[in-house]
């Protein structure tokens, strides 16, 4: 964490990062900022970090909890649609240039609900239990969504809207303050908390429904209860970040590796995904004089760790 607050493109010391913390106490007591380093620390950096820590932990446990339900090892939130729904109303938002504060973060998150919510009603109106049919339905409500983004990218205009929806869409925390990152922090634990306890019941229904109908599991609640409150999550990490690839599809694999199914490897996953994504978001604010979009980075990491677990370890 340390190494991640002094990285980036305005080069800071140790000596910044030791006298930050009279010049907080300052802060606190004066409500100024005293010097340039603690204003890149405590205005940009570590808001920024805690951010990455917030979504990392909440994209990885989502996927885990996801590879569980549908007890499918390639399973991630992005089969309900969600990022799907996200990406569509952020590119929305832009286009439209709504006078309302934060209207892409607003309409990105409704949108992704409201994915979820039609992925939901499709396996209703289907009136079949079988979790298959929600796969399905999310499968429908992501393209569907997917060719509203293409249209509204067709719409843009090419020189400011278009370029801003691509960048949007690649991910990046480049929107980190603290109203936003204090909000996920909380949120993520308070349903990090909720996974924790529940995490016995998701193991039984990842093995055997008719176990858990047993043993008196109203399965098909408790299993929509949990992909609503996952879905919600990563609504909200996504209206913050954008889409951030392949996080909820590694890390869960790398948690199994190393803990196997221990009784805290949803903690586990949580902590392995937030230290995850604060090394690949610094790298991604310091590589290069420009950022990188925090996306790129993951998919070109991501994508060599899942050949590695399908050809070496043989865990997918």
């Amino acid at each position: 964490m340390i190494i991640s607050i002094l990285s980036g493109r305005f080069r800071l010391n140790i000596n910044d990062f030791i006298y930050f913390f009279p010049q907080l106490l300052d802060y606190f007591k004066t409500g100024e900022y005293a010097t340039p380093s603690f204003t890149i620390i405590f205005g940009i950096r570590l808001p920024r970090i805690i951010l990455a820590i917030s979504i990392g932990a909440a994209l990885s446990i989502a996927g885990l909890i996801f590879q569980q339900i549908f007890k499918n090892p390639i399973a991630s939130p992005d089969i309900l649609g969600v990022s799907s729904g996200a990406s569509f109303g952020a590119a929305l938002a832009m286009i439209l240039a709504f006078n309302i504060p934060h209207s892409i973060q607003l309409f990105s998150f409704i949108f992704g609900l409201l994915a979820v919510l039609i992925a939901y009603m499709i396996k209703k109106i289907s009136k079949n239990d079988n979790i298959l049919y929600l796969v399905l339905s999310g499968i429908i409500v992501s393209a569907f969504f997917s060719s509203l983004l293409s249209a509204v990218k067709y719409l843009a205009d090419p020189y400011q809207q278009l370029p801003s929806i691509v960048f949007w869409t690649m991910g990046g925390l480049y929107k980190a303050n603290w109203s936003n990152t204090l909000f996920c922090l909380l949120l993520v634990l308070l349903l990090g908390y909720i996974f924790q306890k529940l995490s016995y019941k998701i193991s039984i229904l990842s093995m055997d429904e008719d176990l858990a109908k047993t043993m008196g599991i109203n399965v098909s609640r408790l299993r929509n209860s949990i992909l609503i409150l996952t879905s919600f999550m990563v609504a909200i990490c996504v209206s913050i970040s954008g889409v951030i690839g392949w996080v909820a599809l590694i890390i869960p694999h790398i948690s199994r590796l190393i803990f196997k199914n221990d009784k805290g490897l949803t903690i586990y996953t949580g902590l392995i995904g937030a230290i995850s994504l604060v090394l690949i978001d610094t790298v991604a604010r310091s590589l290069t004089p420009s950022e990188i979009p925090i996306g790129i980075l993951t998919s070109l990491i991501g994508a060599p760790i899942l050949g590695y677990l399908i050809i070496v370890k043989k865990t997918i």
